[in-house]
């Protein structure tokens, strides 16, 4: 069996201080573990004055398909610039708008399904078709009315007046805790050693 010759730190150190060669790469150059390496790198203070990182691979970097350029977030105008009540008084008109228009369409659908099915008729596919129904579509519009009707009551105006269920359970759980039905405190200890 043959032995081993023994490691020649002095080389293993020059060639790591050049900087030329990675730890795995010099590791393997001399026949030793990776880990006894950096062990010796750590305990006698090693440094590259070559390269500082040797890199045997490129890295890999991400990209999507269409990068945007980042835009820089701006504050809406609605709410930077318009206080809360006047907030609140343009999200009641359009409410309001968005009710009359919702009314209007309303009054009208089977005219304006008709005019849609007359239109795309000719079409091949009936993605055109799907699309223009979806734009008159009822249920869109009226999530869009209930929340501004949302908006409008967190910014406490008409509907803001109104309370929750959970906060009239509450405030009928404190009057209901007041009075007769109170927790009852600890009796005060009153000690007179003067008399």
């Amino acid at each position: 069996m043959s032995k081993k010759p023994p490691t020649d730190w002095a080389e293993i150190a020059d060639a790591y201080c050049a900087g030329s060669l990675s730890n795995r790469q010099i590791a393997k150059q001399f026949g030793i573990a990776e880990s006894t390496l950096r062990k010796h790198i750590a305990s006698e203070g090693w440094e590259k004055t070559g390269a500082q990182k040797v890199r045997t691979t490129t890295p890999k970097v991400r990209t999507t398909a269409h990068q945007r350029p980042v835009a820089q977030k701006r504050s809406s105008p609605v709410i930077a610039e318009a206080a809360p009540e006047d907030l609140e008084e343009r999200l009641l008109c359009l409410a309001g708008r968005m009710t009359e228009e919702l009314e209007h369409s309303t009054a009208h659908l089977d005219e304006i399904i008709e005019t849609i099915s007359d239109e795309t008729a000719d079409d091949k596919s009936p993605r055109r078709q799907a699309e223009m129904m979806k734009a008159v579509s009822h249920s869109m519009r009226a999530n869009i009315l209930k929340t501004i009707a949302q908006t409008v009551a967190l910014l406490g105006g008409k509907a803001g007046a109104k309370k929750g269920k959970k906060e009239l359970q509450k405030d009928e759980a404190e009057k209901a805790s007041s009075g007769r039905f109170a927790p009852m405190t600890q009796p005060k200890l009153v000690v007179n050693n003067g008399r």
